[in-house]
């Protein structure tokens, strides 16, 4: 059975961080490309996801920042952006809590 991290604040090393802000870059500049590399951008959701839960970052932080990215891309049109949030929070949770079926991850 997988453990959460402890319910404490999220701390990082340096290269935590970098890391993290590479991750965001790398999944905005996935979501803003034409056509979206769908693979390349899962990986790079789970990849990121992974990272901040084993910190400790809380999952309803990690949709936010998530869910900031799809708005930072800009997107267009609306039902085009809105499409892509749903897909990448999916994503999210399963990357976060294991994927759809109770596979473990």
């Amino acid at each position: 059975m997988d453990r959460f991290p402890p319910a404490r604040a999220a701390t990082r090393t340096l290269a935590q961080h970098h890391d993290a802000d590479d991750l965001r870059a790398a999944i905005v500049q996935a979501l803003a490309a034409a056509p979206v590399d769908v693979q390349a951008l899962r990986n790079a959701v789970w990849t990121y996801v992974r990272g901040e839960r084993e910190i400790g970052v809380a999952p309803g932080v990690v949709i936010l920042a998530l869910t900031d990215m799809v708005e930072r891309a800009k997107i267009v049109p609306d039902a085009a952006r809105d499409a892509r949030t749903r897909e990448v929070i999916l994503w999210c949770v399963e990357a976060y809590f294991g994927q759809r079926g109770g596979a473990s991850v």
